[in-house]
This record gives structure tokens, sequence and C-alpha cells, in this order.
């Protein structure tokens, strides 16, 4: 695990930690703008709130195969949790862990330490918190991810960042559409299936083929990779541009051919126009010099 420090943020310094290749930044330092002497009751706050658990339990769900979602008779899981909630009583970032198994939050001991969230909940945290403040915590961190790639970075995970900051956006407009019944099912890869078919729409449109499909077609690929680490950069960019356009369809309650006609179209126009950019063109090159490297 490395720490790093990401410059003051409207006089807040926020630290951060690489667990699992994942960056995960810290919300007692994020919730110090709030309140700097008690930093522990914004989190605290925060994730007593509905719609936090809902946005959690979907991330949760999408990321976390051992994530303890419904009740058995040794492990109450979420429910035991939700229950609380209920009852009224102040529940915290450690009940949620420990009854829940999550991993998108993390309490870190000792120097450096805090409660500590995925990137994707710490952004969700900070906009809860403040919309300014997240605006400019997602910039700051942005440019720091794009000095550290530019400078150190895999170029595999460089094609991941371009992708990766979206799926959020998608996630949260298809949550506000779900089914509470589906949401809360005991059978937790059915909450997942709004997501993975949306996600595969998009990967049909850009990539001509869903993950499921690469996947059987290029069995001497790493397990670890997908088919967007072989994908050129402008393919990842208009990738990312049709995941905010397909967030903004759903919200205005598109119906799902629809919203497949339309980001046709937008891939259609964006294709020729950003297939031009030198920009763009200037990524791949430095894309393509670091894999030389590497190779």
């Amino acid at each position: 695990m490395s720490t790093r420090k990401i410059t003051k943020i409207e006089g807040v310094e926020i630290t951060y930690h690489s667990l699992e290749g994942e960056e995960y930044i810290n919300l007692t330092d994020i919730a110090r703008y709030k309140e700097a002497k008690r930093p522990e009751i914004p989190v605290q706050t925060w994730i007593n709130n509905n719609k936090t658990i809902e946005f959690l339990l979907v991330w949760e769900q999408k990321n976390n195969p051992d994530f303890k979602h419904s009740e058995s008779p040794v492990f109450k899981g979420y429910k035991n949790f939700a229950a609380e909630m209920v009852a009224g009583q102040k529940t915290s970032a450690t009940k949620w862990i420990t009854y829940t198994n999550a991993r998108g939050i993390r309490v870190v001991r000792g120097k450096y330490g805090g409660t500590f969230a995925h990137r994707n909940i710490a952004f969700h945290f900070a906009n809860w918190m403040s919309a300014e403040f997240y605006l400019h915590l997602i910039e700051e961190f942005g440019r720091l991810k794009k000095e550290e790639y530019a400078r150190l970075g895999d170029p595999f995970e460089n094609k991941r960042y371009l992708t990766a900051g979206n799926h959020s956006l998608l996630a949260a407009s298809i949550l506000t559409q779900m089914d509470e019944k589906l949401l809360m099912s005991p059978q937790p890869y059915k909450s997942r299936l709004p997501f993975a078919s949306e996600v595969d729409m998009i990967n049909e449109i850009v990539f001509g083929t869903t993950a499921k499909a690469w996947r059987a077609n290029n069995p001497d690929k790493p397990a670890g990779r997908s088919m967007r680490d072989y994908a050129s950069i402008l393919e990842l960019v208009i990738y990312q541009n049709l995941e905010v356009v397909d967030a903004m369809l759903i919200q205005w309650g598109c119906d799902k051919e629809e919203r497949k006609a339309l980001l046709q179209e937008t891939y259609e126009f964006q294709y020729p126009v950003l297939k031009r950019s030198k920009t763009i063109k200037k990524m791949q090159e430095i894309h393509d010099n670091r894999m030389q490297e590497l190779e």
C-alpha cells in the first residue's frame, strides 16, 4: 500500500492510498472541509443516508463477489446493517464493512489513516457534502493522475483511466430507474443485470462485440485484461462520451431501443470528427511509444 498526497483543495490536504491497483481516497480528509474538528460526523451522516446505501449496494454488487447482501443463518449481511438504520440507530463505516464484507470502503489505521473509499465512492461523498468541493476534487485528482501516468504509467492503466471515470455516472443513472424489489433482491446478480446490459450495448456500438464474446474469442489474452485494454485511444474516448450520453438518456426516460439508436447516431457523428483530432493522435502516439519501451 502506497500513500500519496493531493495538493490542498480549498485549504484541505487530502491523502489517498493505492490498494489492489485502485485508488482509495481519504473520506476523513474530505470531511474536514465541512467539519474540521470532528470529520467523522459528516462521514457517519453520509453513510446513514438511504441514497448512499443504494449507491454502495450497486458498487459492491458490481465489484465485490464476496459482498454479503442476503440474509443467511450465519451472516445477516446488509439486512443487519439496514435493520439498524430502520431502528434509527447511528451506524458507521466500520459496521458497514463488518456486516457486509464491503471492499469499497476501508478503515486504515496508523499514520495517514482514516476512512478511505474507492475513488468513485469518495467522489459520491464529496458531491453529497459540497458540489463546489466535488468539482475541485475531481479536477485536481484527474490532473495528478494524468501527471502520474505520463511519468510512470502502465499504458494499460492509462487506457483504463480513460473509461473509468464515467462508469459511476452510468451506474447512478441506472440506479435511479431500477425497481426497488430488484435492487433489494437476495440474488445480487439480478441487480447487476441492468448495468451489464447497458455496458454490452455500448460495447457493441464501439467495439462491435460484447465483453463476454471478446473473451471467448481471445482465450490467449491475460485473465486480468479486457478488450478495452487493447482498444485504440480514439475508441476509448468515444466509449467514454457514449457513457455520458447514455446516462443522460436514462435520466430522461428513453427506452432501450431509443437509446441504442441515439447512441449509434452519436458514434457515427463522433468517430470521423475525433479521428482527425491532433490531441487524440498525440495520445495514441504516447501510448504506442510506451508500449514499445515495455516490450
